[in-house]
């Protein structure tokens, strides 16, 4: 089901989700289609970046599209140098008008790019106070996903933060089926023609793929991380904050 889309293709091009062509284009008139509590996501998202990493030196933006988030990120993180991935050459030049009249402009850095392009190249080695990722993984299959997670992992800094949103399906089957009849009806209620609605019905598991809760606490355990704390869900899209704190040290702040 892709009713929540938002990011460029990170690994292999998905034609479907032409980010440099006509989507691209489109996308920010049909973003509050494609993602339920669109606005809701990103105003609890800048909440969370104010009251926990506000402070940040150095942030990381994977994925940003447009990057309608970027003028409120400098904001919040006023003394923070921005580093952003984006590996659409067209919604990296809409992140650069997005932030050309912002007076922290120049605290911002952008890069044609994945994250494991620039892992593995100019940010190879480098640590985040804060990293950001909205609605990336879900444009990847499972293994990718896991792979996604080690990276984003690796590069936040110890005690610094992680946020992430993604598509992510109820593991009940029941309760799955029950959220998609839902999503499915506001689609039609806000007019989704027939024809897109059937290709974001046939996109499911084939363009877009949940990023299931479990698969990220498990990627966070693994990384010896807390568990994620899920602050929002609307339908099939879910926001977690992560801290890169381990059991160890938590028990060790306690005592």
């Amino acid at each position: 089901m892709a009713t929540i889309i938002e990011a460029a293709p990170w690994r292999c091009p998905m034609p479907s989700l032409d980010f440099d062509g006509d989507y691209g284009r489109s996308y920010r008139k049909s973003i509050q289609d494609s993602i339920p509590g669109h606005d809701v996501l990103h105003e609890i998202a800048r909440a969370a970046i104010r009251s926990t990493s506000s402070d940040a030196q150095q942030v990381l933006v994977v994925g940003p599209g447009p990057g309608d988030e970027l003028p409120e990120l400098l904001n919040a993180c006023g003394h923070a140098a921005l580093t952003v991935l984006e590996p659409s050459e067209l919604m990296l030049e809409q992140c650069r008008k997005t932030v050309a009249d912002h007076p922290g402009s120049s605290r911002c850095r952008l890069h044609l790019s994945t994250l494991n392009e620039a892992l593995n190249d100019e940010l190879k080695g480098a640590r985040f106070d804060l990293v950001v990722c909205h609605n990336v993984l879900h444009l990847l299959p499972s293994e990718e996903q896991n792979a996604m997670l080690r990276e984003l992992t690796q590069c936040t800094a110890d005690g610094g933060v992680l946020l992430l949103s993604a598509y992510s399906e109820a593991e009940d089957g029941e309760s799955q089926r029950e959220v998609f009849q839902v999503a499915w009806q506001r689609l039609i209620d806000r007019g989704v023609p027939d024809d897109r609605l059937e290709k974001i019905r046939d996109s499911r598991n084939k363009v877009v793929f949940s990023l299931d809760a479990s698969r990220l606490a498990a990627a966070l355990e693994q990384a010896g991380w807390r568990a994620p704390l899920q602050l929002y869900q609307g339908l099939f899209i879910r926001l977690w904050l992560c801290r890169a704190e381990g059991q160890a040290e938590a028990a060790s702040a306690e005592t």
